[in-house]
C-alpha cells in the first residue's frame, strides 16, 4: 500500500481536528498555508475568525476534495517529494499541525517550506511529545503499542522529546521565538466523560502543564522565524 493511501484511509480519522491552540498564535488578516490541512477545518475556522487567506496542502486526494469547499485554494502532493506551486515569500504564516513526525526528513521539509515564508512571517508548529507521562508508565509495563491516532499514531515515523523537537526547528535555520503546550495526561477519575472535557479541569491541566511540560504535555506548540 503506497503512502497515499494510508493517509486517504486516514482522512476520517482527522476530519474533526481543531486544535485551539494553534489558533491563538495565529494574528488577524494573514496568508496562511496550511501543511497538511486535511479536511480543512482549522483553515475555515482562521478563514472566519481571524479573517485569514487560507492555502491547504495535503497528500490524500479525499482530504483535498473535502478542504477544497472551505480554503481559498487547496493542492494534493506530497510535501517531502513534490516540487511546490508558491511564490517565494509569499506566506505570512506556515501552520504545520502534528506533520513533521509523519516526514521521514522534516528537517529538509523545514527548510524547503521555509523559502515560501515572508522574511517577516513565522512558523506555527505543533509535535507530539513521546516523553508524555503516559507513554512513559507504559514502557514500565513493556508496552509501546501503536493506534490509530495519538502520541502512538500508526503512521508516525519519528518521535521527539521537548529537546529533540527543539534541535529539528534550529537545525532548519529557524529561531525559536516561544515554546507553548498542549496538556495530554488523565488518569483514572479525569478519564469519566463528565469529568474530562470539564473547563477548570482544562485549566487545571494546562496549568499542571506549564510548570511540568516535559512530562505532562501531549504536544510541543513552537512559534519559529527564519534566522537573521
Amino acid at each position: 500500500m503506497n503512502i497515499e493511501k494510508i493517509y486517504n484511509q486516514k482522512t476520517s480519522v482527522y476530519k474533526e481536528s481543531l486544535n485551539f491552540y494553534i489558533a491563538k498564535y495565529i494574528e488577524l488578516n494573514k496568508k496562511i498555508l496550511d501543511v497538511g490541512c486535511a479536511s480543512g477545518k482549522l483553515g475555515a475556522y482562521l478563514k472566519k475568525e481571524k479573517n485569514a487567506i487560507v492555502v491547504g496542502v495535503d497528500i490524500s486526494k479525499i482530504a483535498i476534495d473535502q478542504a477544497t469547499k472551505v480554503l481559498d485554494e487547496t493542492y494534493c502532493l506530497n510535501i517531502e517529494k513534490d516540487n511546490l506551486p508558491f511564490v517565494k515569500n509569499s506566506f505570512d504564516i506556515i501552520i504545520c499541525v502534528d506533520i513533521l513526525e509523519h516526514l521521514f526528513n522534516p528537517r529538509k521539509t523545514l527548510k524547503k517550506l521555509k523559502h515560501y515564508l515572508k522574511n517577516d512571517g513565522y512558523f506555527v508548529l505543533s509535535i507530539p511529545n513521546i516523553a508524555n507521562i503516559e507513554i512513559r508508565l507504559n514502557l514500565l509495563l513493556g508496552k509501546f503499542n501503536y493506534q490509530r491516532t495519538g502520541i502512538l499514531d500508526n503512521t508516525h515515523i519519528k518521535f521527539f522529546t521537548q529537546k529533540t523537537a527543539k534541535g529539528l526547528v534550529q537545525s532548519a535555520g529557524l529561531k525559536i521565538l516561544k515554546i507553548d503546550y498542549t496538556p495530554g495526561f488523565s488518569f483514572f477519575f479525569l478519564r469519566h466523560k463528565y469529568i474530562k472535557n470539564s473547563p477548570f479541569l482544562q485549566k487545571i491541566k494546562y496549568f499542571l502543564c506549564k510548570i511540568w511540560p516535559t512530562l505532562l504535555c501531549c504536544q510541543f506548540i513552537i512559534i519559529a522565524k527564519k534566522n537573521d
